[in-house]
């Protein structure tokens, strides 16, 4: 009755906040109706399968690259040097093959008081002769471009069923309220269809809550070393039969996710099947978790053609976009742009395709589009803005990864040329 009885009284007042609604929804989509004019540099290269770049808080100057070979380099970006000696030499534990090797990097927030940092890799060895899942924490030494490799603490392992399907992302939240907790992605263990020796039945491991495996976890980092705890709203706190651990689940191969800076929206890249490849969100205002995205029964927003009669989970929440395979093959998850180097690009997510489209000639696309929180809009190839690059003729052969610098700028990295390459606004 309220409502009406304003309405009735200030019909001005009343229209002038529907106006604003109205505005607050359409000047989003104008603003991002024009592609924005991108170009790409070639910031170094060299490297040996780079597959992931990042920055500890606060650090403008340097760019840390991570070789799936087991190593990390450290690019200084006023000169675009990459220092000789890698900041970590870990190739001797590493199985460097396929899917495997060292695959993600994540600084503590307090980094620069704690040098502390984590990684994720793959190791031979395990129950099933396909490797063991590594999560562990490591020192920097005396020597800020130098880690300590005798610091490793291992967080925790689990063996794999097959070599594929390894997720492998690390990352910290800027959540309110979610201060110290590291972020893991998880493959579903490999092979196909989340099926056969090492998957669990019925439904596989992506959807059993007492495998790690084809998830997002969440640990809690403890002020003694090489320790954690579990976050008390953590879907499965205190279970004696569920993984503590778990934070959401029912992903294939979460390969690359983000933190939207300013939302704090996690944007997760799952790679498809056959069918669909997909981008899911998990939202800030739901901080505990425990979204169930629905794979191995949903592929995208569709039944996974390899089990046409398994209902979906009465839960399965959909992804906010998906593509089928005549667009792309193989998802690799991006971030949403907060850097200032680009006004025309902020708040528009950024991420790529490893391969492009089937029949196409196998090199990798990058897209945009824009989320405002419930719909995607303005879906736009941007490749051939950014590639070949305006100076030097770069091409992109195939991106494995996004990443940001402590400034909130983009970079690329292509595993198959070995370069790093930075989004930058067109001249």
């Amino acid at each position: 009755m309220d409502k009406v009885f304003s309405k009735m009284m200030f019909p001005w007042s009343f229209c002038v906040r529907a106006l604003a609604a109205l505005l607050a929804m359409v000047l989003p989509s104008l603003a991002h109706a024009q592609t924005p004019r991108l170009d790409a540099a070639r910031v170094a290269g060299g490297f040996t399968a780079p597959l992931y770049v990042t920055a500890p808080p606060g650090d403008t100057s340097r760019l840390f690259v991570v070789q799936q070979s087991g190593q990390i380099k450290i690019i200084n970006l006023p000169s675009r040097t990459v220092n000789a000696t890698p900041f970590l030499d870990i190739s001797g534990e590493v199985n460097f093959s396929g899917e495997e090797g060292l695959l993600g990097l994540a600084f503590d927030p307090n980094y620069a008081s704690n040098g502390r940092f984590y990684i994720n890799y793959s190791a031979p060895g395990g129950s099933f002769g396909a490797g063991v899942s590594h999560t562990a924490e490591f020192l920097v030494s005396a020597d800020p471009d130098i880690a300590d490799p005798t610091s490793e603490a291992t967080l925790f392992t689990y063996d794999k069923p097959q070599n594929n399907h390894n997720g492998g992302w690390v990352g910290f939240s800027p959540r309110a309220g979610d201060e110290g907790n590291l972020y893991i992605s998880t493959g579903d263990g490999g092979s196909a269809n989340d099926a056969g020796p090492g998957h669990i039945e019925p439904g596989g491991n992506a959807l059993n809550t007492t495998t790690l495996m084809g998830k997002i976890l969440r640990i809690h980092i403890e002020d003694t070393y090489g320790t954690y705890s579990i976050p008390p709203d953590n879907p499965f706190f205190g279970s004696h039969t569920d993984k503590q651990e778990i934070f959401c689940w029912g992903l294939r191969n979460p390969w690359r996710n983000s933190f939207d800076r300013v939302t704090g929206t996690m944007f997760i890249g799952d790679v498809g099947q056959s069918s669909r490849e997909e981008i899911d969100v998990q939202k800030p205002s739901n901080p505990g978790g425990g979204e169930n995205y629905g794979w191995r029964v949903r592929e995208g927003f569709i039944q996974n053609p390899a089990y046409p009669d398994d209902p979906p989970p009465p839960d399965a929440v959909d992804p906010i976009f998906d593509y089928p395979h005549t667009t792309g093959q193989t998802i690799i998850g991006g971030y949403i742009y907060r850097g200032n180097r680009i006004p025309s690009l902020g708040g528009i997510y950024v991420f790529a395709d490893y391969l492009g489209p089937e029949g196409g000639d196998n090199a990798g696309k990058i897209w945009i589009f824009h989320y405002n929180g419930r719909n995607v809009s303005g879906f736009r190839d941007i490749t051939s803005q950014l590639f070949p690059t305006r100076v030097g003729n770069f091409p992109l052969n195939n991106p494995s990864s996004l990443g940001e610098d402590a400034s909130g700028e983009l970079y690329i990295c292509d595993i198959t040329n070995g370069n790093v390459y930075k989004i930058i606004p067109a001249r």
